[in-house]
């Protein structure tokens, strides 16, 4: 993809950290959100059928945005691993000590 923007150049070392941040996130929402539906669909008894059928919608909105999140993280990290120059572990002398 090109832009016609200027362009910011970040290290591979901080999208690799957003990776893991964003990552971290989307599974977060998938247990919270699959956790959540889970117990919505197990007891049903006592309410109404339009209030499971809202917060079935709302919980698989939920996971959508996990599903995004993780997605999102897997670009970022691809994009750190493509920027990288083969055989670099990211770490200089100063790090390495």
């Amino acid at each position: 993809m090109s832009s016609s923007g200027p362009s910011v150049a970040v290290p591979a070392r901080t999208h690799r950290r957003r990776a893991i941040l964003l990552a971290l996130l989307g599974a977060f929402q998938l247990w919270m959100w699959g956790t959540r539906l889970w117990n919505q669909v197990q007891s049903t008894e006592g309410v109404s059928a339009a209030f499971v059928g809202v917060h079935v919608t709302l919980f698989t909105a939920g996971i959508a945005v996990g599903i995004v999140l993780g997605v999102l993280a897997w670009r970022l990290w691809r994009e750190a691993a493509a920027a990288e120059p083969v055989g670099h572990s990211g770490l200089t002398d100063a790090t390495r000590r």
